[in-house]
């Protein structure tokens, strides 16, 4: 099975958090990262969204507890946590 992460979050400034995030991908690959997307809110663009296609679910939980992420976090200008699932793709399809 596959497993997804779905994480939610308010920014500061959405530029700023793209640079730190952009700086991040040799972590977030060594942590079991196989893709990403990340989106804006259309209403509110300090709002983002990523999702993340992961190896397995406790790499990403590790990573997502680790004290080196929760460091970075601050300063790549989030300021609020939203939500974070961690969900196993049961189905998928195109049409």
């Amino acid at each position: 099975m596959v497993t997804h992460l779905h994480v939610g979050f308010k920014v500061e400034n959405y530029q700023r958090w793209k640079e730190g995030y952009d700086a991040s991908i040799e972590q977030r690959k060594a942590a079991g990262e196989i893709s990403f997307q990340v989106f804006r809110n259309v209403d509110a663009p300090n709002t983002v969204t990523v999702l993340s296609v992961q190896k397995s679910a406790e790499q990403v939980q590790a990573f997502m507890n680790s004290p080196d992420l929760k460091a970075r976090m601050p300063a790549a200008g989030i300021t609020q946590m939203g939500q974070m699932l961690i969900m196993e793709e049961m189905d998928s399809g195109m049409h």
